[in-house]
């Protein structure tokens, strides 16, 4: 699919005057690599802004099937002469994607992204969330920031890849369904166990605003269910009403959270300095004049390293059964609760020393590193041993909401950053210390 990006009407048509309304890409400088240093700058951001539209355009929320965006991905990469392998989940209906440009040997560099995104209810959207729109140096549109901008910059600069004649390799993983726990990378972690090649690095193109991370918490995605008996609401005590039950769960997890911000741990690295709790979404009964029998609770801990997150869900599940659930049984003994969702994501381990880190350094002047709260896939790939970062353009607190963007500086950034670590591959630039998986490269600047 060829996806326009639309320029809002309050914007200004900035590649073609002609068509004030939508933008079009020079077509003459997306399908080739860029010889000319003049034309570098133009050409790399109206390609990557091509296929950022193309990638905006797929709906591509966590759970569904992938299998449109994973087929245009494989296109394109075949057009430059890419062969893909898909890494397909069990139930048939998403994949990862995994490629290699350059010499098929141990070493080099996973640029790794996810292609999934939440969800985007247009009523709170002014444009299309579909339909990447610019305005004002802002690029709209879901996922437009986290993460496929970081898609579109590694894919526009393929065709760079490819003439740079690389002595080590970049490859290229993109997973699926990051944003509901990281499913993807978890199955792709042992899809990378067993690869031929071991690559040495990873960079996650999370959006850091260009500052390594180099450790993030874990965190735990629950669904509690409350089961109880429905019944006329105008005789409450002929039915349970789980409503009432689950308030009473969601009343003990805002206290536990109030609890642990009261008591931050002064010497973490993190912010905020507390294990945190949230209750993200509610939902049962049928009508006012029913009392409910069913009522679910979705919720997450994000524990500090420092702190036991086992623990403080047993704690809580204690509660439930030790509490909650005798109540209920003593009214409906048939009543019950359920942990219908209950998976655990680790963190990201934080290593001052990684080889990626120094990787980074060695072409790309960078902040001190820093660590995280939010998730993202590099804990998975870094239980493989390969040494793992998380940095890359835009800013994560435009994700998630409506009227997601990512700035088109921001893409520029981001062109730039993978142009040096082509540089910085390429064999009239690598040295042995580069290109060899046991040694590290020289780190510019102290974490």
């Amino acid at each position: 699919m060829n996806a326009r990006v639309s320029t809002d009407p309050a914007g200004s048509a900035l590649l073609d005057s002609a068509q004030p309304d939508r933008v079009q890409p020079d077509r003459a400088l997306l399908d080739r690599p860029l010889l000319d240093q003049t034309l570098l700058e133009r050409a790399l951001l109206e390609r990557t802004k091509a296929i950022l539209a193309d990638l905006v355009a797929f709906p591509s929320v966590s759970g569904l099937p992938n299998d449109p965006i994973v087929s245009y991905v494989e296109r394109y990469l075949a057009d430059h002469g890419i062969a893909t392998v898909r890494d397909t989940h069990p139930d048939g209906q998403r994949a990862n994607v995994f490629a290699t440009i350059g010499p098929e040997v141990d070493g080099g560099t996973i640029l790794c992204g996810h292609m999934d995104v939440v969800p985007a209810d247009p009523s709170g959207w002014t444009t299309d969330p579909f339909t990447l729109t610019e305005r004002d140096g802002r690029l709209f549109g879901r996922g437009a920031v986290d993460m496929k901008g970081f898609l579109a910059i590694s894919l526009a600069m393929v065709p760079e890849m490819v003439a740079a004649d690389l002595a080590a390799p970049i490859h290229l993983a993109f997973t699926f369904d990051e944003e509901t726990a990281s499913f993807g990378a978890a199955q792709f972690r042992d899809f990378l166990r067993v690869l031929p090649n071991r690559p040495a690095t990873c960079i996650v193109g999370e959006p850091t605003c260009m500052i390594p991370y180099i450790g993030h918490k874990g965190g735990m995605e629950l669904l509690t269910r409350f089961e109880g008996l429905a019944g006329h609401a105008s005789i409450p005590a002929n039915g349970l009403n789980t409503i009432y039950f689950a308030a009473r769960l969601v009343d003990f997890l805002r206290r536990k959270a109030d609890a642990l911000a009261a008591a931050p741990v002064a010497d973490t690295m993190y912010d905020p300095p507390y294990t945190t709790i949230n209750v993200g979404r509610i939902s049962g009964g049928e009508a006012g004049n029913i009392i409910p029998d069913t009522c679910d609770v979705e919720w997450e801990i994000r524990p500090l390293p420092e702190d036991d997150g086992i623990a403080l869900l047993d704690e809580i599940k204690a509660f439930i059964t030790s509490e909650l659930l005798p109540e209920m049984q003593a009214h409906v003994p048939d009543a019950n609760v359920r942990f219908i969702k209950e998976h655990v994501f680790p963190g990201m381990a934080i290593d001052p020393d990684a080889r990626a880190l120094k990787l980074v350094r060695s072409f790309w002047q960078t902040p001190p590193a820093d660590v995280v709260s939010f998730g993202t896939d590099a804990c998975y790939i870094q239980e493989t041993g390969i040494s793992t970062l998380v940095i890359g353009a835009g800013d994560i607190s435009t994700a998630h909401l409506p009227d997601e963007y990512i700035e088109t500086s921001a893409l520029e950034t981001g062109l730039a950053f993978i142009a040096g670590l082509i540089e910085h591959h390429a064999k009239s630039q690598a040295t042995p210390a580069q290109t060899d998986v046991t040694h590290d490269v020289h780190q510019r600047d102290a974490v």
